[in-house]
């Protein structure tokens, strides 16, 4: 069964359904790789008719080891944007949870599998420590996979939301850089172990 799936070429995309999401979605696939968008239930009418038919969808919960487990199962790599821009603790969604526990489940599914490449979308700015929970919570995860010892890839765009009014701000020509950046990324080993800033991702695919 497992080597049955990575004929595929499968990509588990954590986070596929936020902003930038299509975009990138549709950047892997155009790679040749099948994205496999890890989505939390009730949030499947968020993927663009035109992505759903080039994709597969997995429903479940990445706050939970076990669905984090079950979504990586024969995948090549993780390409990992998932996290809140906000905090809604009546809801249980913290920035703790969704961003510093989040990544930790797919680190440790990565491991179980044998996965080695991950590549992960943080964010111009994140640091622990920082004023902003936002920026700290992303900086302890980017601590966690640079810590890892896998094949791993940062990349950090400047902020896809307003981080004082929540209201989006990443361009259409920013999402479908970054996206551009991801995809070429996945194959590139001289990307292993680099952080990228906002500044470098048209580089990259200059290089290409």
């Amino acid at each position: 069964m497992y080597s049955s799936f990575m004929q595929y070429k499968e990509v588990l995309v954590a986070g596929g359904t936020g902003l930038p999401g299509a975009r990138i979605c549709k950047a892997v696939a155009n790679r040749g790789f099948l994205p496999r968008l890890a989505v939390r239930p009730g949030s499947e009418g968020k993927i663009p008719p035109e992505v759903r038919e080039r994709c597969r969808v997995t429903l479940g919960d990445l706050t939970v080891r076990e669905f984090a487990e079950f979504a990586a199962q024969g995948t090549l790599a993780v390409l990992h944007l998932a996290g809140p821009w906000r905090e809604s603790p009546n809801k249980g969604i913290t920035f703790e949870e969704g961003h510093v526990h989040v990544t930790r489940n797919i680190l440790h599914a990565a491991g179980v599998w044998g996965i080695r490449r991950l590549i992960f979308v943080s964010v111009d700015g994140a640091r622990p420590g920082d004023p902003f929970p936002f920026l700290a919570a992303k900086g302890r995860a980017e601590e966690l996979v640079k810590s890892s010892g896998l094949d791993w890839t940062v990349f950090r765009p400047a902020p896809w939301y307003d981080l004082r009014d929540g209201k989006p701000r990443a361009s259409a020509m920013d999402q479908e850089e970054l996206a551009t950046a991801l995809s070429l990324a996945l194959s590139r080993q001289d990307t292993f172990r680099r952080v990228f800033g906002p500044e470098d991702l048209a580089r990259l695919q200059i290089s290409a």
